[in-house]
């Protein structure tokens, strides 16, 4: 099975550097996925004029409407980002 870019990402341990210390850029990507795509799907709003939800689902390997894309997603960030609601 062919693996996406994402999980190439994780496996290959690129990281970047933030705030002074590095963090894996998969997960980096994740966040700000997370961020882009909740603008998108509640509010119709595109986070920058280059940004495509195809690179989204190419990325992550999703596919789908704004409704079944985003509680996909969910679903990926829920495994690997634990919640901290109600903590």
């Amino acid at each position: 099975m062919k693996r996406t870019p994402f999980e190439q990402s994780i496996e290959n341990s690129e990281t970047i550097k933030f705030n002074g210390s590095e963090m894996p850029l998969a997960y980096w990507n994740l966040i700000m996925t997370k961020r882009d795509l909740d603008m998108w799907c509640k509010f119709g709003m595109k986070p920058h004029r280059h940004w495509k939800v195809s690179d989204v689902k190419q990325y992550f390997g999703i596919k789908g409407s704004k409704e079944s894309l985003y509680n996909d997603f969910i679903e990926k960030y829920g495994h690997l980002i634990p919640s901290t609601e109600g903590k």
